[in-house]
């Protein structure tokens, strides 16, 4: 699968056999703002819709319950933002840069420790073994040593 972007628009236009109930509903979705479908190919489901406001998620999240499957994602600018904020990434202004973002190959982060083969680390010393041996007394030979 090759990672991409279509706008809603374009998926109304070339899915002729989408319900009218389906179609509506999607044509309602627009009138709030853009909609955006994202292939991600590290998805579980791979799909991934970028809507423009809050209340275009929930809508396409309670179109959903019920389904199942949980094989797409509904993301809203705004959680976007919140998401890439958190990360400390730039924060996108609209869907479109959020979606470059989300396709974008990971960086090389270069603040990330090289992996090792090996690990070096300091093992402490088992008290038990710097003991002196004569210093140490089994328990079993002193009680033996009072009953003779």
């Amino acid at each position: 699968m090759t990672p991409s972007v279509v706008t809603l628009q374009e998926v109304l236009r070339h899915h002729r056999t989408l319900s009218r109930r389906g179609r509506e509903f999607y044509e309602s979705l627009l009138a709030h703002g853009d909609v955006l479908a994202v292939r991600l190919d590290y998805l579980p489901g791979a799909m991934m819709w970028l809507v423009t406001t809050p209340n275009q998620a929930r809508l396409m999240r309670r179109a959903r319950q019920g389904r199942t499957t949980s094989d797409v994602c509904v993301m809203s600018l705004a959680e976007a933002q919140e998401l890439f904020s958190t990360l400390g990434d730039p924060v996108p202004a609209g869907l479109y840069e959020v979606a470059a973002w989300l396709l974008a190959p990971p960086p090389e982060d270069s603040s990330m420790p090289a992996r090792q083969d090996s690990l070096d680390l300091d093992i402490p010393e088992d008290p038990a073994d710097s003991e002196d041996p004569a210093d140490s007394e089994d328990p079993a030979d002193s009680e033996d040593s009072g009953t003779s």
